[in-house]
């Protein structure tokens, strides 16, 4: 056993409306380390995952809520990598990795719960290093984007894309993905000239537009001189918008996200330019990455295959310490991350 406690993140309290993420949401503590029964198996935390998802599970049960809040006084909820330590499941050994959630703490308990355990949350059969990879590309991040593409975007090869928060951890891998599929222009919206400079000479987008400097419109203009086919949207608002507004016919909008307004009590009451659907017979849809567990498989198997072949960049942000989480979920909301944010925890295994 690595520690003689399990050190957790319980939750305090919910947020005001407008107040943001903080420490003073959550509570630091200290449990003993538990123990697995009969058909349960113990997971050491390796690295968590924070997601802007994480932000709406702290809200009352009473409010109209999408996702499933965590009660107050219970371990804050989040998906993570970790490694089987002790085991009483014939089918989970000791040593195996394992992706699912594991909550906001060194050690958690897991047992199999049917279908959707399958799909969500899982062994990994064939491990790929840095373990956190399991989190970003390879895990919810790249599959996020890899099906919002495919399915709700419906990209086409040639293809003219724009993606919002494209140096976030969905959106830097929707413009790689973007590319491997045959786009003929990507173009990524980010809020500082660095993050812009490395879409392009990192991640290979073709252009990328600060939106708090440019003019957003004009630029948009200039890049998508016959309108957008694909509009691959993480943060809605006045982005969403502005590219309503230069949409080319049969153009899709995927709605991944809607970062700029989700928390914002005097957010704007929606879109003028959506008008523009029905004049360029274009579609828009929203989708959910959970609706896709049972097709998962087929997202893994190209980004796997596209990861070993040196064909996707690796765009974590790591913070270290399992302390750094409440900071490492706040700076989603703030633009403090460049790529997938991930909380290292504790090193990864020799495998």
């Amino acid at each position: 056993m690595a520690a003689a406690h399990n050190r957790q993140w319980r939750v305090a309290r919910y947020p005001q409306p407008g107040e943001a993420v903080s420490e003073e949401l959550f509570n630091w503590t200290t449990a003993a380390v538990p123990q697995p029964a009969a058909n349960e198996f113990l997971v050491r935390t390796l690295c968590l995952a924070p997601g802007p998802a994480q932000r709406g599970y702290l809200q009352d049960a009473g409010s109209e809520a999408f996702l499933q809040p965590v009660a107050i006084g219970d371990v804050m909820r989040g998906r993570g990598v970790g490694q089987i330590i002790a085991s009483r499941h014939p089918d989970y050994p000791e040593g195996g990795i394992f992706v699912g959630s594991l909550g906001w703490q060194d050690y958690s308990i897991q047992q199999p719960r049917g279908k959707e355990f399958v799909f969500s949350t899982r062994l990994i059969e064939q491990p790929l290093l840095p373990l956190s990879s399991e989190l970003t590309l390879l895990g919810q991040a790249g599959a996020t984007a890899w099906f919002g593409l495919h399915d709700a975007a419906g990209l086409q090869a040639g293809d003219h894309v724009l993606i919002s928060a494209a140096a976030g951890g969905v959106g830097s891998s929707a413009g790689q993905i973007a590319r491997l599929m045959g786009a003929a222009k990507v173009v990524g919206l980010a809020g500082t000239a660095e993050k812009c400079a490395w879409l392009v000479n990192t991640l290979g987008f073709d252009a990328a537009i600060n939106y708090r400097r440019d003019d957003l419109a004009a630029r948009v203009t200039e890049l998508f001189p016959h309108g957008i086919d694909v509009f691959f949207d993480n943060v809605g608002g006045e982005i969403l918008n502005t590219a309503l507004g230069h949409l080319a016919m049969r153009a899709r909008v995927a709605i991944c996200g809607f970062i700029a307004t989700d928390y914002d009590p005097d957010a704007a009451c929606g879109p003028i330019n959506y008008r523009n659907l029905v004049s360029r017979r274009a579609r828009m849809q929203g989708f959910v990455f959970f609706d896709y567990w049972e097709r998962y498989a087929e997202a893994q198997s190209e980004l796997r295959g596209w990861y070993r072949d040196g064909l996707l960049h690796n765009t974590e942000h790591v913070i270290d310490g399992l302390e750094a989480m409440p900071t490492a979920l706040a700076g989603l909301f703030t633009g403090g991350n460049r790529g997938v944010a991930v909380c290292r925890v504790a090193p990864d295994p020799e495998l």
